[in-house]
């Protein structure tokens, strides 16, 4: 099994890719409820609209992003150019290393 020891942590980035993509791209359903805010919409009505497509895609089995691009609410308000970039997976793992840096520092102790 190919991996990363991160911190006496066993990492295998091509399992957690198999995982994300088995999500149907749900995980990117928080940063399109903030483009649709940011878009004008109410954050209720935004609300909806993720959470009707995002269950729509895991109970199908088919990607969010297109559910998405083929509802004609959301398709007013984000573009296909938007799409790509909300679910572009780079920009969403840009700051992994500096998370994973953090979590797994050991915490240092004052010593009185």
């Amino acid at each position: 099994v190919g991996g990363t020891n991160w911190g006496g942590v066993s990492i295998d980035p091509e399992r957690m890719l198999r995982k994300l993509e088995a999500s149907q791209g749900l995980v990117f359903s928080g940063t399109v409820l903030l483009r649709l805010v940011t878009a004008g919409l109410s954050r209720e009505r935004a609300y909806e609209l993720v959470q009707r497509n995002a269950l729509a895609a895991w109970d199908g089995e088919v990607p969010l992003r297109g559910l998405l691009e083929a509802d004609a609410e959301v398709a007013a308000v984000l573009d296909a150019a938007e799409l790509d970039r909300i679910f572009d997976l780079e920009s969403l793992l840009i700051h992994v290393d500096e998370i994973f840096d953090r979590t797994l520092r050991r915490p240092e102790v004052a010593h009185v």
